[in-house]
Order: C-alpha cells, then structure tokens, then sequence
C-alpha cells in the first residue's frame, strides 16, 4: 500500500503550475496593455496618508483567509471581513464610514448582486439538465473509446467534461464529484495519481472563468460594472494560456516536484523542463494577444503558437527533446526578430 500523501508533498506539486499560471496571466495582461497603448499610472505622492486606503483592504483580505483556515463558514467568514473593514477604516477621518455610508454601500451591493443571482439561477437549470439525464456519469465512461488510445486527445476530452462537470460547483464539492467521475480515467491511461487529482481540481476550477457559467468572471463583472458576457470572454481569453498548463505538468510530472533530487542531474532536468514551459507560456501569451515588443503578423502568431504549443505538450521522451529544444530556438528567433522590428521603428 503505497504511504498517504502529505499536505506538504501536494504545496511542494503545486507550486511550479501556480507561479506558471499567475507568469501566464501577469503577462498576457501587460502584452494586452500594451497593444492598447495604456501608458504607466504616475506615481502617488509619497506619504502614509495615501497608502492607508489599501491598508484598509489588505486588514480585511488577511483577516478573511485566516477565519477561512481557522474554519469558519464563507457566510461568516465574510460578514467579520466586513466588520474588519469598518474597524480598521474608523481609525482615520478619511477611510471612517459613515452610518449613511455603510447603508449606501450596502444597497450598492445588493443592486451589483442581482446579475450574480441571475447567473446561479442559470447554473441551477444548467446542473440539473446535466444531472437529470445522466450525462454527469455517462460522459467519462465514454472517453475512452472515443480516444481510442491517444492520450493527448482523452485529456482534452477529460478537460471538457471537467469543466461541464465543475459548472458552478463549490471548489471541494467539484474536486470530489471530479475524482469519482473522472480520476478512474486518468488512472486507465497511466497518469502519476498526484498529478492526475491536480488536473481534475484545476480545471474544474477553470469552469469559473469558462463561459456560460463563469461565476468568477459575473461576481467581477458586478464589481467593474461591466457586460457579464463581455467579462466572461475576457476572462475566458486571458485564461487560455492557463488552460495548457495541466496538460504540460500530466505529460511531464517532474514539473510537480516528486522526485527526492538526490543528484544534479534531477535538479537539471527539472529545471530545463521549467525553462520550456515558461518560454512556452510567454509564448503562447503573445500568440492569443498578437502582440511581442510590437503588433505581430498572423504568420508569426501562428508560428509562436506551434511552438509553444510543443514546448508545453510535447512528452519529455518524444524525439529524446529535440522537438522541444528546436521549439525553443524558433522562440527566440521569432522573438529577436519582432525586436528588431521595434527598435527600427521611428520614434516620435
């Protein structure tokens, strides 16, 4: 019987696909800023009083992700965030809120909050088409012989039905439905089991940025005061470099860290593998965006997207690397010629 995984062993297997994921979305924020020519913001005068605004948000986030891991319930959790948020904002002048304040910003709430509900009404019909006609359990079963035998195509098929799946589903609630549906699958094509469990809870959390759903994309819409269905894509699409991820640390599980590195050898690969994947990301980034140090042309987003592509996807044991490595290179290339481009370009 093989020894229970630790707490720690599943942070150590998760860190690398967290930082690639938030280096993937960091990025593909700043390309796509770029192309719409936003400039820098000028810089704050400098004095405690304009910093404790932001002071007064970060009291309240800390204090709302200890009582979620002390075990408090959300509804609670938050309800004393809020609380924070009027203690900590009363000890200045500027950030103190008024009793007409806090009734305003209530209602403000709840006027942002009727889009949210209509979207979770949506969801609930969504959930139970998909639980009354049994496809919830019908659909993994399936994979299998529509794969026939390709990996890479029932992972993708395992993706899509994750995300079906995961429709609107608390996090642990989705990744138990996920593991019982799903996990027997991954099983079946030989994926090492902490990989193939991280891979079932990642994308089931993908479903909050994947329309038609995407809670987390309505609950930011309400926020920004913006389309539902316009944020929704826009998550979607700032969310696509992420949706390789999984599928690069399944084909090459060193990325989650389980071996002992017992010697620099196992340090070295790691660390090569890692390097493929980032410039796989920053890639695929600029590929989605269209845009490098300058706008790019279709024939050079289509060559970074079959390059990144191959750096994320590609087996490490296919062509003993050299389709990776060869990947690489036309990266840089293309990159050092998009460069090349913009410092020719004419100032002023």
């Amino acid at each position: 019987i093989d020894p229970p995984v630790t707490y720690l062993q599943i942070i150590r297997a998760a860190i690398l696909p967290a930082v690639l994921y938030y280096v993937a979305l960091l990025f593909i924020v700043h390309l796509q800023a770029k192309k719409q020519g936003v400039t820098d913001v000028p810089d704050a005068p400098k004095n405690a009083g304009s910093r404790f605004p932001g002071v007064v948000f970060a009291a309240a986030f800390v204090a709302l992700i200890v009582l979620l891991v002390v075990g408090f319930t959300p509804f609670r959790a938050v309800s004393l965030s809020l609380l924070v948020i009027v203690l900590v904002g009363a000890l200045r002048p500027a950030t103190r809120l008024s009793p007409k304040k806090i009734v305003a910003a209530a209602v403000e709430a709840a006027q942002s909050g009727v889009a949210l509900v209509a979207a979770a009404a949506c969801v609930g019909i969504i959930l139970g088409v998909v639980t009354l006609t049994g496809i919830g359990s019908k659909l993994p079963a399936a994979i299998l012989p529509l794969a026939q035998d390709n990996r890479l195509l029932a992972l993708i098929l395992l993706m899509i039905s994750t995300i079906i799946l995961g429709m609107g589903l608390p996090s642990a609630v989705c990744y138990l439905l996920m593991a019982t549906l799903v996990g027997p699958v991954l099983g079946e094509l030989g994926v090492v089991p902490l990989a193939a469990h991280l891979f079932i809870f990642y994308f089931g959390m993908m479903s909050m940025v994947t329309p038609p759903v995407a809670l987390a994309a309505y609950t930011a819409a309400a926020i920004a005061r913006s389309g539902i269905m316009a944020t929704g894509l826009a998550a979607f699409r700032f969310s696509l470099v992420g949706f390789a991820l999984p599928f690069a640390f399944v084909l090459r599980p060193e990325l989650l860290l389980m071996n002992d590195f017992d010697n620099f050898a196992d340090w070295l690969h790691v660390i090569t593998q890692l390097l493929f994947s980032l410039t796989g990301i920053i890639a695929l980034s600029a590929a989605i965006v269209g845009f490098g140090f300058t706008r790019l042309r279709f024939s050079t987003r289509f060559i970074g997207l079959i390059a990144s592509l191959l750096l994320l996807l590609t087996p490490e044991d296919f062509a003993d690397g050299w389709a990776q490595l060869g990947a690489l290179t036309v990266t840089i290339a293309a990159a050092v010629v998009n460069f090349r481009k913009y410092r020719n370009q004419p100032t002023g």
